[in-house]
């Protein structure tokens, strides 16, 4: 596999903007070629339905505006459908976990959580907080006013998982001194 089809794989499977600088660490590779082959992935991926795009030295993958239409349809018919157990088990998480970010809700589930925090942004009910890197997932304040609830310690044994929580990081600590 070149280092082309790697970035393009990495960019694929992390799905939010990426440095060059992390994708050097990532391949193990001077920061030179990343540039190089991000290049020559741009080229290949022209006319094709997805696209390279690059923010501020911040690289993703990205649709072509071409399939907006039937984006935009997909998407409306996914807001119609229940959650999917993956999505309820990411809300969860973000719930009675958050703030986490996606690599912290990842190595709980030990599957790819992008699909589902999108959809469950999509409809409101996690929010990110894009202010700091990595971006933090937390439930948002729509969804519980949906759950009936005023705030995040309301929820089902909320108080009991966070002190078990407490005491497990409390012991990491003690463990990493």
């Amino acid at each position: 596999m070149n280092l082309e089809q790697i970035l393009e794989s990495v960019l694929f499977v992390y799905g939010e903007p990426i440095s060059i600088k992390k994708l050097a660490q990532t391949t193990a590779r001077p920061a030179g070629e990343i540039g190089s082959a991000l290049e020559d992935l741009k080229k290949s991926l022209a006319g094709r339905g997805i696209k390279l795009v690059n923010k501020d030295g911040y690289y993703q993958l990205a649709a072509d505006k071409s399939a907006a239409s039937y984006i935009e349809k997909l998407v409306q018919n996914e807001m119609k459908e229940e959650l999917t157990p993956a999505s309820l088990e990411v809300l969860a998480l973000a719930a009675y976990r958050g703030p986490i970010t996606k690599s912290g809700l990842e190595a709980l589930r030990g599957v790819n959580s992008g699909y589902a925090l999108r959809n469950l942004t999509m409809r409101g009910l996690i929010e990110k907080d894009e202010t700091v890197k990595p971006h933090l997932f937390s439930i948002s304040l729509a969804a519980l006013r949906k759950l009936g609830l005023a705030k995040v310690s309301e929820l089902p044994r909320y108080t009991e998982l966070d002190r078990e929580t407490q005491k497990t990081l409390s012991a990491l600590a003690g463990q990493t001194s």
